[in-house]
């Protein structure tokens, strides 16, 4: 795939958004750029003086940063706009690359809708806080909540994804049951949080009582710990569609 390869299914991906979200993404509103492993600092950097100069504090010539295939990058002000960063060094299907992006545009919608678009860390965190340890906390909460809600809205508009039972699940879920052993802890609660939430069990389901009741059995939600987390985001989400 080239770069018009890759611009033709952001602008794929970005209709799904508009069509069944009623979003606005546009070439000139939504930017993208590639990189691979070679240039990921200098891209970073180029991408980041002329669209999104906040984000050169980030820690970026830490070893480690760039572990992802794809970021978001969120606007601030009037004329400002959204970007979304590629890894292009990565063998993957026009299918996989849809739902990354997709997922990516999920942040990017949260962004903006979450709390009337006020950001989150400005809010709540950094001096908002009575101690670093409750900072700490506040943080690692919201990055399970970041990823696991972009993750389900990105499921719900990828045709390509079915809805199968918990039983089918089970050595992905153990996977990411290892995950939280590797140090992966926060994206390991988020995928199989969701995991859970788009199961025939939570999809089927109108009402918390019946899907537990359904999920009752499966691990790792024989952990209460699990299971009271997910009964809260199940009726979290719920309680917003109604």
């Amino acid at each position: 795939m080239d770069k018009n390869d890759y611009k033709q299914v952001l602008f794929y991906a970005s209709e799904t958004f508009n069509e069944r979200m009623g979003t606005a993404f546009n070439e000139e509103n939504l930017i993208m750029s590639c990189f691979q492993t070679s240039n990921q600092k200098e891209v970073f950097e180029q991408f980041c003086k002329q669209y999104f100069p906040d984000r050169l504090i980030d820690r970026y010539k830490e070893q480690g940063y760039f572990d992802f295939h794809a970021s978001a990058f969120i606007g601030e002000g009037k004329n400002s706009v959204d970007g979304i960063l590629l890894r292009t060094d990565i063998e993957r299907t026009p299918a996989m690359l849809y739902h990354i992006l997709l997922h990516e545009l999920a942040h990017v919608f949260c962004a903006h809708n979450e709390l009337g678009g006020d950001n989150f860390y400005k809010r709540y965190c950094m001096d908002s806080t009575l101690s670093r340890e409750e900072d700490g906390a506040i943080n690692a909460g919201y990055a399970i909540w970041r990823e696991l809600i972009a993750e389900v809205i990105a499921f719900e508009m990828d045709d390509n994804c079915l809805v199968i039972p918990l039983r089918e699940k089970s050595a992905l879920l153990r996977y990411y049951e290892e995950e939280l052993e590797n140090d992966d802890r926060k994206r390991g609660i988020s995928m199989i949080l969701c995991e859970a939430l788009t199961s025939e069990e939570c999809e089927m389901s109108a009402t918390w009582n019946v899907a537990q009741k359904k999920v009752t059995g499966h691990k790792p939600f024989d952990n209460p710990l699990f299971m009271d987390i997910l009964g809260l985001v199940f009726r979290k989400l719920r309680g917003n569609l109604v």
